[in-house]
Parts: C-alpha cells; structure tokens; sequence
C-alpha cells in the first residue's frame, strides 16, 4: 500500500439525499423508528441485527417478481446450541445454511425479462449489445471493436422463448444441467436464461480453458445439453474452438459412469462467421448449429412465439453451479440458490449501485469468472449490458473506445488492468475527453492505493471508485461501492448491507480498527451456497464454516479503516492470482509509445485468473503417460507453486520450483533445465491455458514438507516475498534445511521484477 495517500478522501457524493440507497434508508428510519438508521453504517448495524426484517424490506424495494409469497423469511434448519445469548448469530445460525423465503415461488429469468416487457414501449429498451475485436487490419470497420449484435429486451425475450422451448423439446427439465463452454456473447446469455427459465441449473467454461481443465469441471456437474462457439478472436487472431471443444465432447462419454447423465445435445453457435468449420462441425451426429435449434423452439401459428413458460420454482432452487479454483484437489462446484442471487445481486446493483435504465453497464469479463454472472445480474436495472469478449488491451484504447462509442456510464474491471495503464502512462481521459462515466468498478485483487487519484486524473474527475471484494464462494460482494458514501484511497467504501462482515485473529476473536486478520462474515445471508454439487457435505462446511465455528470464513486478509472502509490485504491462503499485464523495460516503452497497437506486452498470458497449485501439480506428476512428448515428466522428482508479487504489491507472477533427477547417474546440467523449463511451460500452456505458465521456473533441491509429508505453500511463499526465516515455525517440518534456497531465491526472483 502506498501510506503517503492511503486513507485520504478522493470523491464525495454531491447529492446523498437523491441516491437510492438514501432514500432506502430513509424507509427504514420512517418504518422502524427515530435512530434506527440515521445514516449509512447505523443502517449496516441494523440490517445485520435484523435480517429477518432487513431482506424483506429489499424483497420490497427491488420488486421482485413472484406467483406466490413468501411465508417466513429466515427457517433455521437447526437451532443454535451454543448459547442462549440474544444476538442475530444465535437467532438466526449460519450453518447449515436457513432456508430462505419459504413458499416463495419464483423465477430468476423471469425477474430480468419480464419486469422490462409488461409495457411495449419498455420493450423497445436495448437489453444487450454484443461486441468483439475488429478484424486485424480491417478497412471496414475503423474502430478497434466491432459490434456484432444489438437486442431490445422484447427481442431478448423472443429468443430466449424459442430457446427455452427448443430445450424442452429435447427433454430438458428443472434440476438437469445445462452447459456453455464459449464466449462472452449473446448466445451464452441466451442460452443461460432459457436454462434458468425452465429450472435447469447453469454452468459455464470460458473458451480459453484447456480441454484437461473444463473436462475435470464438466464431469463433476454432466451437462445434458453443452452450448459453444465455432471461434474467438483474441490479440488479433482468431482462435479455432472446435477442436478443443470436441476434445470436451468425447472426453465427457469416454469416462461416464452408466448412472450419469450423459451429453445428449451439443450446441455451436456461428460467433466469428468468416472462420471455417462452423457448419461441417455442426452436421456432426449429436451436434447442432445454435440457429437451427432457435428453429426447433419456433412456435406454430396459434402460438405466441414471444411467450416463456417461466418454471415457478421455490427461492432455494439451484440457478448455477459455480468453481472454485481447485487448491487441493478437485474443484468445489459451488452451487447457488436462484432467489439468493435474484434479491443479493439487485441488491447491490440497484441499491448500493443506485443502477437504472437510464445507464449503460460494461464488466470485463469471461464466462469463467463470477463476474459474468454478476453483469447478467445488472439486467435488473433494464439498462443495457455491453457484452465483450476479446483482449482489454490490443490496443490499449480498445475499452476505452467502447466505452465512449456505447456511452458506457458504470465501467467493471480489475485492479491489475488499471494498474497496467497507469504504469505504462496511457490517459483515457486525453483520447476520450466526453466519457459518460460515473462510476469504475474495480476487482480480482485490491486496487492500490495511488491508483484512486491516479483514475481521477487520468479518466474521470468525478467518478466513483468502487474497489469491490466478494468471490466465487458467494457469487456476489462483501463489501464495495456505495452511491452515498466517500471514496478514500486504498479502502473500499463500506461493508455492504445485510453482510455482516468483521475481522477476526487467529484465535477467532473480534480485532479493532487497523487491526489485521481474516474477513468473515457473523450472520446468514441468501447468498450462501446450497453446498457442493454432488460432493460430500462435509467438504461444504470445512471449507467456510470450521475455521471459526459458527461464522462464514471466507479468506481474505484485512483490516477496518477508522472511517468505516475495508482495506484488503490480499488472500490468506496460497491461491494463485497473476495479473495479466505484463510490460517491456523502459526502452521498448518507448518504441511502443508510437502505436497503441503494441502497447503491451503479453509475456504468454491473456488475462487474469485464480487457479489452485493442484491445477500445476496434476500436469508436473502424471509421469504414466505413454506420451513421448511428456517423456521429460520423469526428469521431475517434486515440484512446488507459489506466487511472487509485484515491487509495489498490487499484482503476482507464479513461480514454479523443481527439484530434478538424476538420470543414468547424470545430474541434470543447466542447458538440460533451459530445455526442462521451456517444455514445462509449454505443457502447462496446452493442458491447462497461457494464463497458467509461470513466469519464473528455479530449480531447488528439495520441497520443504510437513512432518506428514504434505507440501507447505504458505511458508515458502512468505519467505520469496521477503519475510525473515525466523517467520517460520522450522519445527512443523521435516526438512528445514531446504529453506534457505527459497530465501536465496526469493533475494534473485525478485531483482528480476520491474520496478
């Protein structure tokens, strides 16, 4: 963090009085009583002491949409027998997770589409805009983007009608599994509505996964349907998805066991129309074009072809399956209830955003991050959604352009995307001096401290920084932006309403302000995942609800500030999180600055993303590959991941350690491991995606264990990162003397870094 403007006020609401979250306070003062919340954070108090009370009263102001109401708000599945304490965490447990809104039925997709379609002249409202890279080199489109499609939401809702009919006719049903591993495209957003207007559960792949990484996701949830595309575009090229996606297909029956679901239907959508392959691949027995199985849900003459038959489902109804980064082993398929992320997501766009029609919403992201998920939730709002998928930064204006050509007014990005701007010196502000925007959403890692002024200066003078912290845990926010509230640098603004967020020690006790320790979070909220997708319930509670019994341990390490905010401070498990931007040294930054074409560098990444080190370590030990082309595996004894981070802390690199054999009595020379560490990388590429080939690969001669044997990550990582070896408890392990490399290491990896 950079003390010298940490904490200092960067932007103050002009008109607190006119925001809605105000004004929603201001209800709750008008219907509970004088000095129940007089401002924001009595307000927070309030609705964390009183749940119960709290998510009605947003069940009310969001309007949504049910054919029955609900009975009780809060049902406990268990009652809490720890004590007889009145406090809301023994009222109201957070394990097992209450069922909420009981005799509720509802629709996820229904509460989106509907809401906009009653008037026609609502109807009219463009719903999506779809874009992607312009072609290289191409003369007729002058922009650095082309947008491929526009759909008003009466539009949007005839096709998803014909969608959701097509899927039926095929035999889909509430509770089956529907599929996209593709793009950041209508389709895919299609495809999810029509799922989730029938009752079938969600999941979804970005097309930049490898094979091995989507079939070990896809196998644990077996999709009845899987849609795609034919291709994407990226850095320029267009990348054939066909292959991969084929690989995906044949993987998921060649492993099926005889009582799963197998892949009845594959899906191709026509996303880049010139790359060939699209219709031969569709004509394939159990493939289909997406257009030709639009046809399939076309209705008959005495059929309204725009009417969806809306499943009317209970509030705990699965609505998606989402996946965790897979740091021990398999990936958790986090499954979420349809009425929690319905009334969580509205929440925070339409209260703490103040989001409405009148807005245009963008979010950087793919169908792989959570963020997608959250983008759809702002269709609530009945404002446009800019679907984009392609690089942010090939050129580097290409957001930025979208951004001022759509009138974007509320911008989602990470923290390393700005800071990638801001280090190489490129002004949004100078190229596009008439943005609409009023607020920056910023997440995926904290967003440094001097990037707040920086944004102000260099994009917008009168923006709101949102720095936003949740996960794919929850599928939605912690803590974040706030129309009502300052900006300071550094902190994100407020812990959010109804979370009822508070930073613990080690030893689970409630830390003061400026106090370092783990968020967590003291009451339910509807937000908490159902479980685990057929996976044992028991992996569900260890991994949020025993570290601290009885409060959601979420992992983050942070502190509250004195004014109210939340500062993180990073993860405190070992999650690999690298940033995706990678930057030439001074003088190819120079050479650069003559065309926004080349602006930066890619160094074998293609954008951000968390991954577990068991993602790593499956590729380095499957050493039984009959594979010649894996032979090298075997010249490979133990291997360690850990991430570095960046001099100013605001970003990561993997490192891989590798401890060698000796073949044929031979030690392995450093030419030998040039080689190694060139095919490693190169493997890691193929099996899992360039977002996962480490930066850095150092040979060590050993991995420090446990005294059970088990790798310790945490250690390691803690002392490449600069801490003193007197950091670490040396007894738990079974051989400290290997530590002193990852010191030496850490002193020679981090010289390497740009400053």
């Amino acid at each position: 963090m950079v003390d010298s403007v940490q904490g200092k006020l960067v932007w103050s609401p002009t008109n607190i009085a006119s925001t809605r979250i105000d004004r929603f306070r201001a209800q709750v003062e008008s219907q509970h009583g004088p000095g129940v919340a007089q401002d924001y954070h009595q307000l927070w108090k309030w609705s964390c002491q009183h749940p119960d009370l709290f998510w009605a009263r947003v069940w009310d102001e969001v309007h949504i949409i049910s054919s029955r109401p609900y009975q009780q708000v809060i049902t406990p599945q268990q009652q809490h027998v720890h004590d007889n304490t009145d406090t809301p965490s023994n009222k109201f447990p957070i394990y097992p997770p209450p069922h909420w809104f009981t005799g509720a039925r509802l629709n996820f997709a229904e509460n989106l589409i509907e809401r906009h379609c009653r008037r026609p002249s609502n109807g009219k409202r463009t719903a999506l805009i779809e874009c992607t890279e312009a072609p290289a080199g191409s003369s007729s489109s002058p922009a650095s983007f082309l947008t491929l499609q526009q759909l008003t939401f009466a539009q949007l809702r005839s096709r998803v009608a014909k969608l959701a009919r097509a899927l039926r006719k095929r035999g889909v049903v509430k509770g089956d599994t529907v599929a996209v591993y593709g793009a950041n495209c209508v389709a895919t957003t299609v495809a999810f509505l029509a799922a989730s207007s029938i009752g079938a559960v969600f999941v979804s792949a970005a097309a930049d996964f490898a094979e091995s990484g989507t079939l070990e996701r896809l196998r644990l949830v077996r999709p009845k349907i899987l849609f795609s595309v034919n291709a994407v575009r990226y850095n320029g090229k267009i990348i054939d998805h066909v292959s991969k996606l084929s690989t995906v297909v044949d993987g998921l029956e060649s492993n099926r066991a005889a009582d799963e679901q197998s892949l009845e239907l594959t899906v191709l959508a026509d996303f880049v129309p010139e790359h060939p392959g699209a219709q031969q691949a569709s004509s394939q027995p159990g493939w289909i074009s997406f257009d030709d199985f639009l046809k399939e849900g076309e209705g008959g003459n005495d059929e309204d072809s725009d009417a969806i038959e809306y499943e009317q489902l209970d509030f705990d109804h699965p609505v998606w399956i989402l996946f965790s980064s897979g740091t021990t082993g398999t990936p958790k398929a986090i499954t979420h209830r349809a009425g929690g992320m319905l009334l969580q997501l509205a929440k925070e766009h339409l209260i703490h955003g103040g989001l409405s029609e009148n807005d245009v919403f963008f979010q950087y992201t793919t169908p792989g991050w959570m963020m997608m998920n959250f983008a759809w939730g702002a269709l609530v709002a009945g404002c446009p959604i800019i679907l984009y998928d392609g690089s942010p930064l090939k050129p580097a204006s290409v957001m930025w352009e979208l951004a001022n050509t759509h009138k974007i007014t509320v911008f989602g990005t990470s923290a390393s995307y700005l800071s990638a701007l801001h280090r190489y010196g490129y002004r949004p502000k100078d190229h596009y001096p008439d943005l609409k925007l009023r607020q920056i959403l910023s997440t995926g890692s904290p967003l440094r401290a001097d990037l707040y002024p920086w944004i102000l200066n260099a994009i917008g003078s009168d923006i709101l920084i949102g720095s936003i912290t949740g996960g794919t845990d929850i599928c939605s926010l912690f803590a974040g932006h706030n129309e009502a509230l300052p900006v300071r640098a550094g902190e994100l603004q407020a812990r959010n309403l109804g979370m009822d967020v508070d930073v613990f020690d080690d030893s689970g006790r409630s830390v003061g302000i400026g106090q370092e320790g783990d968020l967590v979070c003291k009451t339910p909220f509807p937000a908490q995942p159902l479980g685990f997708w057929r996976q044992p319930e028991a992996k569900y509670r260890d991994s949020y609800y025993s570290q601290f019994p009885g409060v959601w341990f979420h992992g983050d390490f942070c502190m509250l500030s004195k004014d109210g905010g939340l500062v993180m401070l990073g993860r405190s498990d070992g999650i690999l999180n690298p940033g995706q931007y990678f930057f030439p040294k001074n003088q190819e930054v120079r050479e650069a600055k003559r065309s926004l074409m080349v602006l930066c560098w890619f160094r074998d990444r293609s954008g951000g993303i968390r991954f577990g080190s068991s993602e790593i370590y499956e590729i380095l030990e499957n050493t039984e590959s009959t594979d010649e082309s894996t032979s090298f595996l075997q010249t490979i004894e133990d291997s360690l991941v850990v991430a570095l981070k960046t001099p100013k802390g605001d970003d990561e690199v993997v490192v891989l350690f590798l401890v060698t054999k000796d073949i044929g009595g031979k030690q392995t020379d450093e030419a030998e491991f040039v080689k190694l560490t060139t095919k490693v990388k190169a493997l890691v590429r193929t099996k899992r995606s360039a977002r996962h080939v480490p930066a850095f690969v150092y040979r060590v001669s050993g991995v420090p264990k446990t005294l059970n044997g088990k790798r310790v990550e945490i250690p390691v990582k803690k002392l490449i990162n600069g801490a003193p070896l007197s950091s670490i408890n040396q007894a738990t392990l079974l051989n400290p003397e290997v530590l002193n490399e990852y010191v030496e290491a850490g002193n020679i990896l981090r010289a390497k870094l740009p400053s």
